[in-house]
């Protein structure tokens, strides 16, 4: 159990905990969004991290500030060998051109090492300014192809959550269930899943949004390839039990992960569920069956359906 300070405006007591971007958790969570839409200000509030920025951006969006950053390069160059008319040799063909696009598309030429050789610099001032060029040039290519390669690289799971979890008696027992699958089908290794429930309490007159962890019948699984039914039991033990029957909001936040066996990085996948995301009196369809091969066949269409029980 850790405790975490409010935010600065909390939400009442009795609602729904509000999550990053005025959401909740559990929305943005679903959302797949990796980080929080927060607004600081103060002395953190100037920190700038561009590098993460740009690798939690969306690919369009990286594209764009690499596309943009090489422009604005060859603008900044352009400008500079602009300053002398005549530092740079031209075909009369191209003497046509506007002076300062010229210098534009020699910038290009340079950077990209393309040296079609019909423009060149002549003269002291436009050799040096080629000379800072392909030296800042490289450094630009070698941080875009290295941030690029890591965002190719980085692992990604595809373990899919059901939309909703279901609360049936297993015996005797109420438990919650919710169902989580591996959609490559390939084998996660050391398997591991973590439930844990967020609510906003009140501690000595104060807000406060605590998480408590919910023990699992089942934590670890040693080759999680097709399916896994996440349980735990609401019996005395349990933190979510009085929350379900006194109808307290809640959010349950659920997350999976393993080694992949294709690339050995470590990938997770993680859910969230609200109090309206729990069916009770249900179980899940089944979706697991043999094909006339004798192999596994799963059937998505029927990984979020939940059939209703006496």
């Amino acid at each position: 159990m850790s405790d975490n300070p409010p935010p600065a405006t909390p939400a009442p007591l009795g609602q729904t905990p509000a999550g990053p971007g005025g959401k909740t958790l559990a929305e943005a969570l679903r959302r797949g969004e990796a980080r929080m839409h927060v607004r600081s200000r103060g002395e953190g509030a100037r920190a700038l991290d561009l590098y993460h920025r740009l690798m939690r951006a969306s690919s369009a969006v990286w594209a764009g500030s690499a596309a943009l950053a090489f422009v604005l390069f060859n603008l900044a160059f352009a400008a500079l060998y602009a300053l002398d008319p005549k530092g740079l040799s031209s075909p009369a063909e191209f003497m046509a051109v506007p002076l300062f696009w010229r210098c534009f598309f020699f910038s290009v030429h340079t950077v990209a090492t393309v040296g079609y050789g019909n423009v060149y610099p002549v003269s002291l001032w436009a050799n040096w300014v080629v000379v800072a060029e392909i030296t800042l040039g490289l450094a630009l290519f070698g941080v875009m192809t290295g941030m690029a390669f890591a965002r190719f690289s980085r692992p990604r799971a595809r373990i899919a959550f059901s939309q909703r979890a279901i609360v049936r008696e297993v015996e005797g027992v109420p438990t919650m269930m919710l169902r989580a699958a591996n959609q490559r089908h390939n084998m996660i290794f050391s398997a591991e899943a973590r439930l844990s429930v967020l609510v906003e309490e009140m501690v000595g007159g104060v807000p406060m949004r605590r998480f408590y962890d919910l023990n699992l019948v089942r934590n670890s699984n040693p080759t999680f390839a097709l399916t896994w039914t996440l349980m735990h039991a609401l019996d005395a033990a349990s933190p979510l039990a009085p929350l379900v029957a006194n109808g307290t909001p809640f959010e349950i936040i659920a997350l999976v992960w393993g080694v992949d066996e294709i690339s050995g990085h470590t990938i997770h996948g993680r859910w969230a569920y609200e109090p309206a995301d729990l069916h009770h009196g249900a179980r899940f369809a089944d979706m697991v069956e043999r094909d006339r091969h004798g192999g596994w066949m799963i059937d998505y269409d029927r990984f979020h359906e939940t059939i209703a029980i006496d």
